[in-house]
């Protein structure tokens, strides 16, 4: 007997933080190209930082819908897009977005957005945030806001150590925990089945060179505009990005 298909789960993907500068876009790129690159995932990509979005200067000819997720009559696009006929919806979101996403059904405190993740559940959406993190105590705090307003219910949280200018538990202080002190966010992501991955570091001129050119990264590493040397380092930071989110591809949509 051939067993029935079950449809695969539909989600919407965000990247988060209550800290701007913190890696989101870098994150949301990579994710971009696998996503782009992959002929098995449908996937819908959406910058929410208008035309000055990272996404939009380098992927404005690759599909990539741009919005304002800070103005009225915008911000609607993020719970509208999950009506696209794709199985993973992602938005590279601004920091602070926590508060304008309780706008759109709620009341635009950044603590209750139960009628946004009311809407999800009722059309069959799971949501993915990835918190992406630097080493500064902002956005390790972030993740506690987010974990509290959103919760787990229907809601994947990972957590995306940057590690463009830290490698070791002691470069982030605030996450892991210092001194017996701070540390929480991570201790409630885990106990709620989060997953944590890594982004891994790029050499600073290697990454500038790519962003003046407003090359993808998988264009990147075969770029004329950079060295051999360069697009070796651009192939090994790809490769080793896939390798860290090997555990939650599930909840990438991959």
């Amino acid at each position: 007997m051939t067993k029935a298909k079950t449809n695969p789960t539909k989600r919407l993907v965000c990247t988060v933080s209550g800290k701007g500068g913190v890696g989101k876009t870098t994150v949301s790129r990579l994710l971009v190209d696998i996503y782009k690159s992959n002929p098995s995932i449908s996937a819908s990509i959406y910058d929410a930082d208008g035309q000055v979005g990272g996404l939009a200067r380098v992927y404005n000819d690759d599909g990539v819908r741009f919005y304002d997720l800070r103005k009225d009559g915008e911000r609607e696009m993020l719970l509208n897009s999950v009506g696209d006929d794709a199985t993973v919806i992602f938005h590279d979101l601004p920091g602070g977005s926590r508060f304008e996403i309780s706008k759109i059904i709620d009341q635009g405190n950044g603590d209750d957005v139960s009628g946004f993740l009311e809407a999800l559940k009722e059309n069959g959406i799971e949501l993915t945030l990835i918190h992406v993190i630097d080493s500064e105590i902002e956005s390790a705090q972030s993740v506690g806001q987010y974990m509290k307003a959103f919760g787990t219910d229907g809601v994947t949280h990972i957590a995306c150590l940057n590690h463009r200018e830290a490698s070791s538990q002691s470069d982030f202080p605030y996450w892991y925990g210092s001194d017996g002190k701070y540390g929480k966010g991570r201790a409630a992501l885990l106990e709620a089945g989060g997953k944590e991955i890594v982004l891994p570091s790029l050499r600073a001129g290697t990454r500038a060179k790519i962003n003046a050119n407003k090359l993808k990264f998988r264009d990147a590493a075969t770029s004329s505009e950079l060295t051999l040397v360069e697009r070796s380092q651009v192939k090994k930071f790809i490769k080793d990005f896939e390798a860290n989110i090997s555990d939650a591809k599930e909840a990438l949509g991959l």
